[in-house]
């Protein structure tokens, strides 16, 4: 990204903070981290609230900004021994990986879809948290940040929270194990709808699949009378309401039982396990895209091309510098051409120089 585009990006970050709104818990007792050049090129800083963090992001405007998942006694102090240590939020990164600049954007749904089954499936369901305690975001890029402050997980170590993490990427987990043969003649008994955890999981994903897809299972359930007998033994817990073999069914079980832990979850699980992690703060912009990782308060409705643009501004004529595939926005984009020229709205136009594909080519707005 070029001078005249960096200070057109600035400008339009700069403004967007003087308004922006902020809930950060507890920031004063945050660390934050600002970045340039990377994600964070400088950390140890602390506010002691929401104006004068504000101030900083208005008067320094840096690209990137992240807080702390942990709270201390003194969040500015350095090396981390200092900072004295009070808990931390349980924090989630979802997050797509994709071939290509733009590979990641056609899967947005998907992870969005993640994210909402990590939240209701798991965190509400599975750990018992309250809603309230619960805040999704969009982490202004490719995925989206899940943050539990139930009080409960706040004192839980690295390793604690990388056995929830592992539960919920279902690492170990082996479907087969909730089948058993009993009685005479043998009967298949495994999970029922209404049981919690994986189990419960494992049974209604089956009547879900059975009443959208019957023939992924077997050519048998796309006659009624076989799939109602079949899913009525299910709510009972007896799975050999079938003419097919016990064996045959638990195996054919395999592709409702890999859709059921959250597979996007950050593979590092870094940003979950270690305890002096920064993440985006919520709100705030992404640097390498100019959307906002804006709080989904209705994560079912939201659309980050919608909801997280910068509000305002003209539109943009931009120059681009390489070639650039066509994308899925709110609307379709693309494809443009190296040394094409374009008039875009602008939070598309900041969204191609941030990426480093296209200059400005008139006045910056």
């Amino acid at each position: 990204m070029g001078a005249n585009e960096d200070a057109f990006a600035r400008k339009v970050f700069a403004s967007y903070y003087d308004k922006a709104e902020f809930r950060i818990p507890r920031i004063e007792q945050r660390e934050f981290g600002i970045g340039n050049q990377k994600k964070i090129d400088a950390r140890h800083l602390n506010f002691g609230n929401v104006q004068e963090f504000r101030n900083y992001l208005c008067n320094n405007t840096p690209l990137f900004v992240s807080h702390s998942t942990s709270y201390y006694d003194f969040p500015g102090a350095s090396p981390m021994q200092k900072k004295g240590w009070r808990g931390a939020d349980l924090v989630f990164d979802l997050d797509i990986h994709a071939e290509g600049k733009y590979g990641a954007y056609a899967m947005l749904g998907r992870v969005k879809e993640d994210a909402i089954r990590l939240v209701n499936d798991f965190i509400l369901g599975d750990f018992g948290v309250k809603k309230e305690h619960v805040a999704v975001a969009f982490s202004g890029n490719r995925g989206y940040h899940v943050h539990v402050r139930d009080p409960a997980f706040l004192s839980l170590g690295g390793e604690e929270r990388r056995e929830l993490v592992d539960y919920i990427m279902g690492q170990g987990l082996d479907y087969t194990q909730f089948f058993s043969l009993e009685g005479k003649p043998a009967k298949l008994v495994g999970p029922k709808p209404a049981e919690g955890g994986y189990r419960g999981r494992l049974a209604r994903g089956t009547i879900k699949l059975l009443g959208e897809s019957p023939g992924t299972l077997s050519r048998l359930f796309t006659k009624d009378k076989e799939r109602n007998f079949f899913i009525s033994g299910i709510n009972e817990g007896n799975w050999s309401r079938t003419s097919l073999k016990s064996n045959d069914i638990v195996e054919r079980l395999k592709p409702v039982a890999a859709n059921l832990p959250v597979n996007s979850v950050d593979t590092d699980v870094g940003v979950t396990q270690d305890l002096s992690k920064l993440i985006r703060v919520s709100n705030s912009i992404h640097g390498d895209t100019g959307l906002v990782a804006k709080i989904a308060d209705d994560i079912d409705k939201f659309n980050p091309w919608v909801d997280a643009r910068i509000p305002g501004g003209a539109p943009i004529k931009v120059r681009f510098t390489e070639d650039v595939p066509e994308i899925a926005m709110d609307a379709s984009v693309g494809p443009f051409k190296k040394d094409e020229e374009k008039e875009l709205p602008r939070y598309q136009a900041l969204f191609f120089m941030l990426k480093g594909s296209a200059a400005l080519a008139g006045p910056m707005g």
